[in-house]
């Protein structure tokens, strides 16, 4: 609908009249899911002078085929004082200084990340505590708890924020809340992604976490009208100080030499964070970009640790995180870890800066403000402040700290 249109009540009843009936409305940002139209009821409300446009809501997948996991899972043995794996597999943490940046940050503490995603397993041990389970919720309809299914919400939750037993994370005391917005397939719908968005901005969240994305070509004006309405929720969420993260895609793609007609979304809406992929080969150059990562400045504004496995690669040039035991048997026992590439594992690594830069803005934290912070500090690995491939470069957790008191 259009923005500020106050015709619920006429439409709701033309949809009623036409057979359909409306599932789900989001007044903040005039967009209005419905359903059981044929297509000629779909042109008559698309039709109407207070719609802007229709387009058919379908569940896709928005994790790739690339981010399935490698290898066995790994057991953790006994209680653990400290993060088991962080001197052996996390290089990741070290590469971006979240390490050092402990030790003078207030790690995340009183930031809210609500991560966009298939779920969490809040009985892992790294998460137990962890997620606030009062505001998590999920909007898929064939899965209406936030359990994850899949693995990849707890996979990328864990990286965010951790108990640091089995491994460590970025925003070691920021809170966690998990919205579920795809399947245990990995499937999910354009409009379930809307509701998430701006339910999280509606509870408070300070970042936003969508480690999940789809390449879509914009051929039609409802096309356009899709991207409209997810550029409205995210202006939604920052207006309500949220700082919106999202993975930048694995389609090994230049976003800058792209057909403009070609969007990675939500990755490429204005006020997103996207992030590309960095990984070793064989423990040596961390700073090189992934072979599937997506690249070019502005399309991708950061870099971040997402791993990879490729000719002379070790396993410890993936990425380390916690495995869900409600999605894979072996993982039984709530204290088993995974390996795994990807930018969706890229993503969760500037969100937690994000919250960490939060949390010790000493003027209270500002959208503005540390999506700059982040920026600026990024390490450069090509010498370039903006580089055509890197853009601002590699995140630098504890450089960012220069920015944090002020």
């Amino acid at each position: 609908m259009k923005e500020g249109a106050t015709t619920m009540a006429a439409l709701t009843a033309q949809v009623q009249s036409l057979g359909g009936q409306i599932v789900r409305t989001q007044p903040d940002i005039s967009v209005v899911t419905v359903t059981g139209l044929s297509d000629a009821a779909t042109a008559v409300i698309a039709n109407r002078s207070d719609v802007d446009g229709v387009q058919r809501d379908s569940a896709i997948r928005m994790i790739p085929p690339r981010e399935q996991m490698i290898g066995q899972p790994v057991t953790v043995q006994t209680d653990q004082s400290g993060a088991f794996f962080f001197p052996t597999f996390q290089w990741n943490m070290r590469q971006i200084k979240a390490d050092k940046a402990w030790l003078v940050t207030n790690q995340g503490k009183g930031a809210l990340v609500c991560i966009l995603d298939t779920g969490i397993d809040p009985n892992h041990i790294d998460l137990q505590g962890k997620v606030d389970l009062g505001i998590s919720t999920s909007f898929v309809a064939t899965e209406p708890d936030i359990i994850d299914h899949n693995l990849h919400g707890t996979f990328v939750s864990t990286l965010i924020s951790s108990n640091g037993l089995g491994i460590a994370s970025v925003a070691p005391d920021a809170e966690l809340c998990m919205i579920k917005v795809l399947d245990a397939n990995g499937q999910g719908s354009f409009s379930d992604l809307i509701a998430g968005i701006v339910y999280a901005a509606k509870h408070n969240a300070n970042v936003i976490n969508m480690s999940l994305g789809a390449y879509l070509t914009i051929r039609t004006k409802a096309d356009v009208q899709l991207v409209v309405a997810l550029q409205r929720a995210i202006n939604f969420a920052v207006s309500h100080g949220v700082v919106p993260v999202a993975a930048a895609g694995n389609d090994a793609v230049n976003l800058a030499t792209d057909n403009p007609r070609n969007l990675a979304l939500p990755a490429q809406l204005a006020g997103v964070i996207d992030v590309g992929a960095t990984a070793p080969v064989n423990q040596q150059d961390f700073d090189q970009i992934t072979t599937y990562s997506n690249v070019g400045f502005p399309g991708v504004l950061v870099f971040a640790p997402g791993g990879d496995f490729v000719a002379g690669s070790v396993p410890q040039d993936l990425i380390l995180s916690a495995c869900a035991a409600s999605a894979v048997p072996q993982c039984a026992g709530e204290q088993s870890y995974v390996l795994g590439a990807g930018t969706s594992f890229s993503s969760p690594h500037v969100a937690g800066e994000a919250a960490v830069i939060g949390s010790d803005f000493t003027h209270g934290p500002k959208v503005g403000k540390i999506t700059a912070c982040i920026e600026r500090t990024s390490d450069h690995p090509t010498g370039r402040f903006i580089d055509p491939l890197y853009g601002f470069g590699r995140i630098d957790v504890l450089n960012a700290d220069v920015c944090m008191k002020h």
